[in-house]
């Protein structure tokens, strides 16, 4: 059981809930000096984002107020000291039907840490969102954190899978011959229960019960490719996807989304088990001919780790690694975690 108190108000020292209103501003301070380097490194735009939000004061003021209209926004924890926050866990919401929650931005100012601030942090946000029914806790936390790691483990998570998040920097590209071009060709809305039956049999077990592999994802009717066309127009960038099929069967999907402004384009690609190590270089090959139409920038991607042929051939290519997180989870519906709560 969660043994401290959660007090309102912004002066008192120690923990009480997150409020949108009073503390955005210097939660984006707290998370700039907690994970300046790791912003640095992936251009994460989170604390320029939280400023521009803390500008609409009475806005914010309106919508804290209203636990209907914002319940679940930039909802969890924090701790003050001398009515400074130097510590932050956020909770949300991910699915309400499969009572999904996600615990993120946790961060403890450096001089106030090895106090036992953001255990704490967490125990709150686990308690408040199994108070609201949630059957499982999802988190993010880099492998080159070792504290954290012992802290969540201790907590009862688990890691259900670990993802390499790579870079190719702009102007960059392979120095290697490119490999023989592989007989791609567009999706279609008919491929979706091959590309269903490709992405059931590459996604990690332990992964698909945090992220189940629906049917209705893959399909395309009119309405979603509507949907896509005019999500590509409002944000000045074009995606496309690619098939690459063997005896009929779909054994690869190369998906590329171009930007023709400031964002980095994207580049990902999912290889069934029997085709691993044969098509990684030629796939990635293709996919930046592809994007060299785009302006000259930098092109991301995430591998997990369950897919080390990938890995190989993007280091191959000159992606450099950014972080690698380990996913976990924490699963309430069958009791595993609840004793700590």
């Amino acid at each position: 059981m969660v043994a401290h108190s959660i007090a309102q108000g912004t002066q008192h020292s120690g923990i009480r809930r997150f409020e949108i209103q009073h503390d955005l501003p210097q939660l984006a301070d707290l998370i700039e000096v907690a994970f300046q380097a790791e912003l640095e490194r992936t251009g994460n735009r989170i604390v320029t984002e939280m400023r521009q939000l803390a500008h609409i004061g009475p806005l914010l003021w309106l919508l804290g107020a209203s636990h209907s209209a914002l319940p679940h926004l930039m909802s969890g924890h924090v701790w003050i000291e001398n009515g400074r926050l130097v510590g932050n866990a956020t909770l949300s919401l991910g699915s309400r039907r499969r009572g999904l929650w996600s615990i993120s931005n946790v961060a403890v100012h450096p001089g106030y840490r090895g106090r036992g601030i953001a255990q704490k942090l967490v125990e709150a946000s686990l308690q408040e969102a199994d108070d609201r029914g949630a059957q499982l806790i999802i988190l993010e936390v880099q492998t080159g954190n070792p504290p954290a790691q012992r802290l969540y483990g201790q907590l009862g998570f688990e890691v259900y899978d670990t993802i390499a998040e790579l870079s190719l920097p702009a102007q960059e590209r392979p120095k290697q011959a490119a490999p023989p071009p592989l007989p791609l060709r567009k999706r279609r809305p008919d491929d979706w229960q091959g590309l269903y039956n490709l992405f059931k049999a590459t996604t990690p077990a332990r992964a698909q019960k945090v992220r189940p592999i629906l049917a209705y994802r893959y399909r395309l009717g009119i309405e979603r490719r509507l949907e896509f066309w005019f999500d590509d127009l409002l944000h000045f960038r074009r995606h496309s996807d690619w098939i690459l099929e063997k005896k009929g069967e779909i054994v690869a999907f190369l998906e590329l989304t171009g930007h023709y402004r400031q964002a980095a384009h994207r580049l990902q690609i999912t290889v069934h088990l029997k085709s691993r190590g044969a098509v990684e270089e030629a796939l990635l090959a293709a996919g930046l001919d592809s994007l060299s139409h785009f302006p000259a920038r930098e092109v991301g991607t995430e591998v997990s780790a369950s897919h080390p042929e990938a890995q190989r051939a993007f280091h191959k290519a000159g992606f450099h690694t950014v972080r690698v997180l380990d996913q976990m989870w924490l699963d309430l519906q069958h009791g595993k975690g609840r004793s700590m709560l």
